[in-house]
């Protein structure tokens, strides 16, 4: 599709330049012959003392016109063949690099598009299997069909997340539709580990805020949810006994806003890949602990920060740590 689309870009570019060269080499033509008609008549009249108005003065006349007029439609013909071999290969090479982003994109959704619909094709079909199955062998056994409602409920939370994690990169794409406002970064973090810290049993969370006023521009919502990836991954893939260290510190006109961890980390192979969707570590999914999760929140997270101006880096040493520091632009109320 994209190589055709290539060629047809090409013809077009190769028209419309060969459109313009023709036009100015027809304008240039008519002009020039004029001005050496013009200027032979005049040479001749300066230089040769004879009856100008002879039919020898005037065969002459036109056969050096004539001659000249050759030389330059020659001249023309030439530039033009020059001009249409350049304007191919320019146009080729043009039409490529500008259709190339729209390639990119376009693999890009299709790949997303496959990746989203196996994700969310394997909880249903659990669940539809879990459910018939329970049904037909036990129709009368109430543990049984309470055991099979419990799966049915966590792979449903697991779609929900996906679905929510694929509505919010949605709404992302569209980033006009989203509002701004002054958001205290301190604030968010304390709800965000408060949320945490229900579910975290032996784990620890501290937090440092090494600077004041601690405000961005940007949308609650979307911060929270930025925060609230980042330190799921870190509580995620830490050990129940591990810790996890928050700090807050300002840098120029930039907040930095790091989370570390003394869990499983990254393979170095793996850190340039972390930030492309679906795309889950392999000391992952060879882990001996069961570690759940789609690959979205990381490219998400990224999404989020650059939305609002920041950015996002992740350093990792696998089974030793990894901190990912979020920088985004600074606010002051005096603005």
């Amino acid at each position: 599709m994209f190589k055709s689309a290539t060629i047809k870009l090409t013809l077009w570019y190769v028209l419309i330049v060969m459109i313009l060269c023709l036009i100015f080499s027809g304008v240039i033509y008519h002009f020039s012959n004029n001005e050496l008609a013009e200027g032979l008549h005049k040479q001749y009249q300066e230089l040769v003392p004879n009856d100008h108005d002879s039919d020898d003065y005037i065969t002459s006349t036109k056969a050096e016109i004539a001659e000249q007029s050759g030389n330059l439609f020659d001249n023309l013909i030439y530039f033009n063949v020059v001009v249409f071999l350049v304007a191919s290969l320019g146009s080729y090479v043009f039409a490529r690099n500008t259709l190339k982003p729209i390639k990119r994109a376009h693999q890009s959704q299709l790949r997303f598009t496959t990746d989203a619909s196996h994700e969310l094709r394997t909880p249903l079909t659990s669940m539809k299997a879990d459910t018939e199955a329970t049904l037909m062998r036990y129709p009368d056994n109430t543990s049984q069909l309470r055991r099979a409602l419990t799966d049915n409920l966590t792979d449903i939370q697991k779609l929900d997340k996906l679905t929510n994690q694929l509505l919010e990169i949605s709404r992302l794409d569209s980033p006009h539709h989203i509002s701004k406002e002054i958001v205290d970064i301190e604030n968010v973090i304390k709800l965000v580990v408060k949320s945490f810290n229900r579910g975290t049993k032996g784990l620890t969370i501290d937090v440092d805020i090494q600077s004041t006023a601690c405000y961005v521009l940007a949308d609650e919502q979307s911060i929270r949810q930025l925060l609230t990836i980042i330190l799921d991954n870190a509580v995620k893939y830490s050990s129940s006994k591990g810790s996890v260290q928050i700090r807050v510190a300002r840098q120029s006109k930039h907040l930095l806003i790091s989370v570390s961890d003394n869990g499983i980390g990254i393979p170095k192979d793996d850190l340039t890949h972390i930030f492309e969707r679906f795309y889950r570590s392999n000391n992952v999914n060879t882990s001996k602990r069961k570690i759940t999760g789609y690959g979205l929140g990381l490219p998400l997270a990224k999404d989020i920060a650059e939305l609002y101006g920041g950015t996002i880096r992740v350093a990792s040493k696998e089974n030793i740590s990894t901190t990912v520091t979020i920088s985004l632009p600074s606010y002051k109320l005096d603005q």
